[in-house]
């Protein structure tokens, strides 16, 4: 992204960097796994929101970027083990690359690098915040493996989502509010907040349209994993949900365009929550950029 060119250009170097300090047997296999071709959503909107806020990028926020996405990456893997998926990114996922047992040393040590970069920040409420996060997104899978096969609320799928994603955009950007002491903390979260929670349900609805080549498409369904396109559909067909087959439930859904339009026309409200939220900070080329990024959860489809 070229407004942020020389930010990431820093955040790639420091990322690099931290894996090959700590040299290992498979550092080869996770620096693939990290620089595969992905978002990098976490901090590339780290460095838009400071720079829309006319902020000096130090050295302390890159550590905190940094952070964020191999936390992000170390879920992911671990994530993969639990739901036997063998493709990540377009390749071959690290659980069948290396094994389960490698594979979860692989997120194990990620977690371990990412808290020396937090130990770098310099700053014990950063560090809190983040452990209180790890523990919400551990949290927020715990539930998921009890509630597989079931059909749970509208608000019970968004409380889930917020504890598997929002936690790590929250943790992210409250600790840029400390690193900046940053007046409209509330406002800066809330974004955090709310781009997370859309972007998830984007995310679940992918899943299901089968739009996203790089990963497995309607594994949800097969794991018994029912996100929000199931939830409304399945209040929709309340009397005869619980006699259909998972193929059922897939045919139901494509052919759909009720449920479809309704889980996008939650996105765009979650976006645009996210958007409002921003509207503290005056009109310049970050802003509209992150602007740009949050519609696009709701547009490009």
């Amino acid at each position: 992204m070229k407004i942020i060119e020389s930010e990431l250009n820093l955040f790639n170097k420091d990322l690099a960097d931290t894996i090959n300090n700590n040299p290992n047997k498979i550092s080869k296999n996770i620096c693939d796994f990290i620089f595969l071709k992905s978002k990098k959503i976490r901090p590339i909107l780290i460095f838009l929101v400071a720079k829309s806020l006319n902020l000096d990028i130090s050295k302390q926020l890159i550590y905190l970027a940094v952070a964020t996405e191999i936390i992000h990456n170390a879920t992911l893997i671990h994530d993969d083990i639990i739901d036997n998926a063998n493709i990540r990114r377009g390749k071959v996922s690290l659980n069948i690359e290396l094994g389960n047992n490698l594979s979860v040393l692989s997120g194990d040590i990620l977690l371990s690098f990412a808290m020396q970069k937090l130990i770098k920040c310099e700053n014990m409420e950063i560090l809190n915040i983040f452990a209180k996060s790890l523990t919400k997104m551990c949290i927020g899978e715990i539930n998921q493996q009890f509630s597989l096969n079931t059909i749970t609320t509208v608000e019970d799928y968004i409380e889930k989502s917020q504890y598997k994603t929002a936690e790590l955009f929250k943790a992210a950007f409250e600790s840029l509010c400390i690193l900046y002491d940053i007046k409209n903390k509330d406002n800066i979260i809330n974004f955090s907040i709310n781009y997370a929670t859309a972007f998830q349900i984007k995310d679940d609805l992918i899943n299901i349209l089968k739009t996203d080549k790089t990963k497995p498409s309607l594994s949800d369904i097969y794991n018994g994993i029912y996100t929000l396109p199931v939830i409304l559909l399945a209040q929709e067909n309340e009397e005869n949900f619980k006699n259909l087959t998972k193929e059922e439930i897939i045919d139901k859904l494509l052919t759909d365009s009720k449920v479809i339009n309704e889980t996008k026309n939650l996105i765009e409200k979650y976006a645009n929550k996210a958007i409002d939220s921003l509207n503290f900070i005056r009109d310049n080329q970050y802003k509209n950029k992150i602007i740009e990024l949050t519609q696009d959860l709701y547009k490009a489809f």
